[in-house]
């Protein structure tokens, strides 16, 4: 009786070590995951003041995380987002270009106001006491969440980037490629970069602590 009840708790102690185990294989995963994607953002960022030294670092602090999370809806490489947003306006999210657009992507107010039942509703530009104001499109998440939203929305009828990255930039009927080949000449230096982990890169190999978990 007592070699079996020594048994019983012998097989509980087992079962608690495992479960324990696993909680903490599950924890250190999750951590390493955490700290992964916090060097992810912080390369981004670090292109973003390669590329303009004078972006303002703080307006842009979660553009990073807005940027991999629309990208991979839209089923792009965050990179070519990336390239995409330096292209338009070199990481300014106060430009405002010559037909009005505004922000990191230069979304029309028009464009956004479409767009408004699938991404939220977003406030206007407009002018106080003589000052213009631009409003939420000038916000760096805001512009990625509906320039992601417009590209997603081109790509279901756009059978290729080429001609959704061409309409993007020039409407329905846009027949100028140049903008195509910019934002795809970027990307192609942005992929030079291999801490900004673009989807066309090699993969690199686990972590240390990924490796002594055999996975």
């Amino acid at each position: 009786m007592r070699l079996m009840k020594a048994g019983v708790v012998g097989a509980i102690g087992l079962a608690v070590l495992v479960v324990g185990g696993a909680v903490m294989a599950r924890h250190v995963l999750a951590v390493a995951a955490e700290e992964d994607s916090e060097r992810l953002n912080q390369a981004i960022l670090d292109y973003v003041l390669e590329r303009n030294p004078d972006a303002p670092v703080d307006a842009l602090r979660h553009y990073p995380d807005a940027l991999i999370a629309e990208a991979r809806k839209t089923n792009i490489d965050h990179c070519l987002g990336l390239a995409q947003a330096e292209v338009e306006s070199e990481f300014k999210p106060d430009a405002v270009g010559s037909a009005g657009e505004i922000g990191l992507y230069q979304i029309l107010p028009s464009t956004a106001a479409v767009l408004e039942p699938v991404v939220g509703q977003f406030r206007r530009p407009s002018v106080a006491n003589g000052r213009r104001e631009l409003g939420d499109l000038a916000d760096p998440v805001v512009s990625t969440h509906f320039a992601m939203a417009y590209l997603r929305d081109i790509l279901a009828r756009r059978p290729t980037v080429k001609e959704a990255l061409t309409e993007y930039n020039g409407g329905p009927s846009g027949r100028h490629y140049h903008y195509y080949e910019r934002v795809m000449g970027t990307y192609v230096e942005i992929l030079e970069h291999p801490d900004l982990r673009c989807r066309f890169q090699t993969v690199p190999p686990p972590s240390p602590v990924l490796a002594l978990l055999g996975i």
